[in-house]
């Protein structure tokens, strides 16, 4: 199979679907091998409460994803 970059550098799979993951590795002699990955399940964030200035506050161990935050937000009234 040959596939021709765009002016964009660009390349298009024909078996690959949007949001497929590859691994670029360049082996000599301007060899290009791209390995697909696997999807990785991201784990749930744990929360420990703590009380500071006289609330209950959750602390996460892990920083905040934005999105994520947005999408549970959009749950509430």
């Amino acid at each position: 199979m040959t596939v021709t970059t765009d002016s964009k550098r660009r390349v298009v799979l024909p078996s690959a679907k949007p949001g497929d993951v590859f691994e670029v590795q360049f082996s000599g002699e301007g060899k290009l091998v791209l390995t697909r990955l696997e999807p990785v399940e991201p784990r749930r964030a744990r929360v420990k409460i703590e009380k500071r200035g006289g609330y209950s506050v959750g602390v996460l161990d892990r920083p905040i994803n934005e999105a994520a935050l947005k999408e549970a937000l959009a749950e509430f009234p």
